[in-house]
């Protein structure tokens, strides 16, 4: 798995995404559907500086998260001060507890480049659940992705926070020696200061996108039923929204 969003990146991360989502929207979109399925408890993987992580502490849900990278996670602790955090990996973790409800937010399955990475995490999902258990997670829609990078090989994002005006330049390669849909993703970050741009960082990671009939075989193999399929337009990427309930087999 990438090792993404550690130091520098971490903030600026935090700072751009301030503008690119409406965290209000995304808590009321992901509460909704947990409302739904009458789940009390929560982990949120990929729950990175901790934008969701308040809204849930705001309403007092029992929430958690989890995040691969400890410096996403020391600035979730600091803006959520009663908020329980762990550093760990979604292919394999295990919680005190089972949860109601697991969410894979943030297009996060993207770094799951192997069949083994999905099928993994899959199963230590399945484990953490409680007996009636939902998995919510959003994936980036191959079918559509993958020719819209062909026609589009710089994307450009432009934020501001905090009277810092942030250009993220997306390059996408989508080579097709790779496997599994996969992109190679390298990202340079500017700050533009009198018309000036000034390089920050440079980001590079090789991604996967899935496809709607992927998503759904591994989930029948590892044993999860969809109860939900929710074709959702973000701020960048068209995505599928899944719900999904544990099966117990006899």
């Amino acid at each position: 798995m990438a090792n993404l969003y550690d130091g520098k990146m971490a903030a600026i991360y935090d700072a751009m995404y301030q503008t690119f989502v409406d965290y209000d929207q995304e808590y009321a979109f992901y509460n909704t559907l947990i409302q739904e399925n009458n789940a009390s408890s929560i982990l949120e993987i990929g729950s990175g500086t901790g934008n969701l992580a308040k809204r849930f502490e705001q309403n007092k849900q029992n929430y958690q998260g989890l995040d691969y990278s400890d410096d996403m996670i020391a600035i979730a602790k600091e803006r959520n001060k009663n908020c329980s955090f762990m550093q760990g990996d979604m292919r394999n973790f295990q919680l005190k507890n089972p949860v109601d409800a697991i969410l894979i937010t943030g297009r996060s399955t993207s770094y799951l480049i192997t069949n083994a990475d999905v099928n993994t995490t899959f199963d230590a999902i399945f484990k953490n659940l409680t007996k009636d258990g939902v998995l919510i997670f959003d994936f980036i829609d191959a079918n559509r992705f993958i020719p819209f990078t062909k026609e589009n090989p710089v994307i450009t994002h432009e934020a501001e926070y905090k009277n810092v005006n942030y250009i993220r330049e997306s390059h996408w390669d989508t080579n097709n020696s790779l496997e599994n849909f996969m992109l190679e993703w390298n990202a340079e970050y500017y700050t533009m200061s009198n018309g000036k741009k000034e390089v920050i960082e440079n980001d590079f990671s090789t991604v996967r996108v899935f496809t709607l009939n992927e998503i759904q075989l591994f989930l029948y193999l590892n044993n999860f039923e969809i109860i939900k399929t929710i074709d959702r337009k973000t701020y960048a990427y068209d995505t599928y929204v899944i719900v999904a309930r544990k099966k117990i087999t006899a």
